[in-house]
Parts: structure tokens; sequence; C-alpha cells
């Protein structure tokens, strides 16, 4: 059965928030986690970049506000546009586009995004649209369910800095109301020519800290 969580164990699990351990020689057993392990990236720009670019694989920054950026790798290409994509420590992020679906090996697990009708990969599509998904989460063995409404708007034209460079990039903003008392927002930087995401922030579920991401490289 599905329970309530309370707001002080998620904002006190959130303010925790971390990256499950798993040891040295689990991470060793292919040659994909060697790769993704062997080299981290430095912290200067630059050296992330040459680092992404050699790699055989779709990379992205993710971090949460407040702590420092993991280079997260493409693991998998799913059915209905899912990608999943792994830390060196093995934690999950599956997204659809630039949405963030699940999030597992967190203190607080995103286990599972149902959309309602009518969303899509290209956020340029959902301007001017209110659209809603439920969530589910699961904290200490404990799930709960949240609802989210959305309604999506054109921020207009700007300039991100992607690791030093200037990439021109249209914003678009979701308004989001968690469970009609909950309210965050959203913004997703994307190529105004063909959609591609380059960056977002996000607040993928109530109570917790804020997800950023920057796409290195999508292919």
């Amino acid at each position: 059965m599905v329970e309530t969580l309370s707001r002080r164990h998620l904002l006190v699990s959130a303010a925790g928030l971390g990256v499950a351990a798993c040891s040295a020689d689990t991470r060793k057993t292919s040659p994909f986690w060697s790769t993704v392990t062997n080299n981290r990236p430095q912290k200067a720009d630059a050296d992330i970049r040459t680092y992404a670019d050699a790699l055989p694989y779709p990379s992205m920054l993710f971090w949460f506000d407040g702590q420092a950026r993991s280079l997260i790798v493409l693991g998998k290409d799913g059915a209905d546009e899912h990608r999943t994509w792994y830390t060196a420590d093995k934690q999950a992020i599956t997204t659809f586009g630039p949405f963030i679906i699940s999030a597992i090996g967190t203190e607080i697990e995103l286990r599972e995004t149902i959309f309602s009708d009518g969303w899509s990969s290209d956020v340029r599509k959902l301007v001017g649209t209110s659209l809603s998904r439920q969530t589910r989460v699961a904290l200490r063995g404990e799930e709960a369910m949240a609802t989210l409404a959305s309604r999506f708007s054109d921020a207009g034209m700007t300039t991100i800095n992607v690791l030093g460079t200037e990439v021109p990039a249209r914003r678009i903003d979701e308004a989001v109301v968690a469970d009609r008392r909950v309210r965050m927002l959203n913004s997703y930087w994307v190529d105004p020519a063909n959609g591609n995401w380059l960056k977002t922030r996000q607040q993928v579920i109530p109570m917790m800290p804020p997800t950023n991401t920057i796409m290195l490289k999508a292919s």
C-alpha cells in the first residue's frame, strides 16, 4: 500500500541526499564501468569537456542545488524515448526528453512518473498547455504518490554557458503545483533550431532540492 510520507521526513532526507555507495570491485566488472570510473573529470570546465568528448558514450552533468557536479553517462536507450544514465557510483537517472522521470540510488528515490495524455519530449510543443503527471516516491521502504499540475510558458531567448562556451537557447518554464499546495518552477533551455535540450533546472518531487543538468554529448 502506498503511504503518505511526512514533510519532516522528506526535508530531513533531502538535506542529506546522496549517491548510494558500491564497492570498487563491483565498479570494475565491465568495460562500461571501467571507462566511466577510471578517469574522473577534473573540476575545470575545459578538463570536463576534454574528458566527455573522449568518452564513447553520451554524457551530461548532473547535480542537486548545493552539491558538486557529477558526470553521468548513458547506459541504455529504452522504449518511448526513455534514456537511463548512470554515475560512477551506479546512481541511475532515467529521462524522457529533458524530464527526469526516475532517480534510483538517492536517499529519496523517484520510482516512477506517470504522464497524462499530451506530453512530448520536445518542450516547445508544450508551451501554452496545462498537463499533469503523478510521481511515486520511496523513502526507507515507504512509498508516496504526488500529483503535479503543470503549466508551460515561453520565457524567450537567452544565452547559457556550457563549460565556458556561450550558447543561444530558448527557455521554457514549467509552473508546477504539487498536490494543490506546493508550488515549484522548472526551467528547460533548448536549442531554438531543433528543440534539443541543453540545460535544465527542475524539482522532480516536492521537498527535494532542485536538480540541474547540462547536456555534454547527446549521441
